[in-house]
């Protein structure tokens, strides 16, 4: 499993038609996890081990792998919903008194934050993922306030991963994040390919 960042945003704040940047970061599918499939128990001594020739029983403290399935996923559990917050911006308000400009953050701006404080937000996508066979792109859309903090988020992902706390997981690592304060509410797309 691979994970990819993809920046949507590229041409500002006005830009219509996103720019394709080509992955931003890639996370082998183990993202350093221990995979789900595998557990070691303990057998009593004693225990007859039908692997062993002869049946031979196993000594007090000798350990096994016992492998568990994937889940069986169904079409339903694989159906992208977006879940959350509306992530419009409120309306842009004129200063018509010469004050600061309050203005929308900019490519450079998402990009730099993104880059350094995304990394939470992707790990709650692969560790909604891990153990499963769902693969593709996810979405994180967030409203971020003039202050810089992120006020609202939205998540695409399969319900599957709802259910197992994407939608929390996210929420929580997303009003963490820290953007520039530039006085405008924007709104941040942030995909998230996991192959």
């Amino acid at each position: 499993m691979y994970l990819a960042l993809r920046p949507p945003w590229g041409g500002g704040a006005t830009s219509t038609a996103p720019i394709d940047a080509g992955p931003v970061a890639s996370i082998p599918g183990d993202a350093g996890t221990k995979p789900k499939g595998k557990k070691k128990r303990k057998r009593p001594a004693g225990t007859v081990d039908p692997s062993r020739p002869g049946g031979q029983g196993l000594g007090s403290d000798e350990e096994y792998e016992e492998t568990e399935p994937l889940p069986v996923l169904t079409a339903a559990d694989r159906q992208l919903e977006w879940r959350g917050d509306d992530v419009t911006p409120p309306p842009t308000k004129i200063d018509m008194g010469g004050g600061a400009e309050a203005r929308p953050l900019d490519s450079g701006e998402i990009n730099g934050t993104i880059g350094s404080q995304a990394g939470p937000v992707r790990d709650c996508i692969v560790q909604s993922v891990t153990g499963t066979d769902l693969r593709g792109e996810f979405h994180v859309k967030l409203l971020v306030d003039g202050n810089g903090r992120v006020s609202k988020s939205r998540v695409q992902a399969p319900r599957y991963t709802f259910q197992h706390g994407l939608q929390a997981c996210v929420q929580r690592a997303a009003g963490r994040m820290k953007f520039p304060a530039t006085g405008g509410s924007t709104s941040v797309d942030l995909p998230v390919t996991v192959n």
